[in-house]
């Protein structure tokens, strides 16, 4: 047996491995269009970045916010019961200190009985209104895709390095079982092709 002829198991394992590398850097690279040999080449992130972007959106405006869902988290009594204290507190702070430092005449007739009604009165018609106003509020801001124009707009302008070095940093683990895998099988077939060489 020749002596070069053991170098095949190892030529078919280096290029197994540099096929998966190769295939898994296309995702990403080039960034920019390159043509060799009358054809263009572009990382498949890079050129369908807006693509991508835009599916996701789809998914997130129909999925995750979807307007049943929306109107029961956002219009719904819990949400208006969590802001309370803080409405009840702006309104106390309109009545006893702003409206009264802009309508000083005021003071002189409305005494705490008053204002406490008054309290009352906004919080209550406010109860009221709430769930109508935020009803419209989210109703006008799904009909304009305010949430797929956002998502689409924050994709878009993520650079591809970021997301290579996220992937990278999420999938390094099954990245190296996947390029030990290849080898492996590079490996293998250089095997095979030897002994078939050999028996031949």
């Amino acid at each position: 047996m020749h002596a070069a002829l053991l170098f095949i198991p190892i030529i078919s394992t280096l290029m197994a491995w540099l096929m998966i590398r190769l295939f898994i850097q296309y995702f990403f690279k080039p960034v920019m269009p390159v043509k060799a040999f009358g054809l263009s080449f572009q990382g498949v992130i890079p050129k369908k970045q807006d693509h991508i972007a835009a599916a996701i959106a789809a998914f997130a405006a129909k999925e995750l916010l979807n307007p049943e869902m929306t109107h029961e988290k956002l219009a719904g009594p819990e949400t208006l019961q969590k802001a309370m204290p803080a409405i009840e507190e702006h309104i106390d702070h309109f009545i006893n200190v702003k409206l009264k430092e802009s309508l000083p005449v005021i003071s002189m007739f409305i005494g705490e009985r008053v204002t406490n009604q008054l309290k009352e009165l906004f919080m209550k018609e406010l109860e009221e209104l709430f769930p109508s106003v935020m009803s419209q509020f989210i109703d006008g801001f799904l009909e304009n895709n305010g949430i797929e124009k956002e998502v689409i707009s924050k994709i878009s302008v993520i650079s591809v390095a970021d997301i290579e070095k996220t992937f990278y940093r999420v999938f390094k683990n099954e990245l190296n079982k996947v390029e030990l895998a290849f080898a492996a099988a590079g490996f293998i077939t250089g095997i095979i092709q030897l002994a078939v060489i050999l028996v031949v």
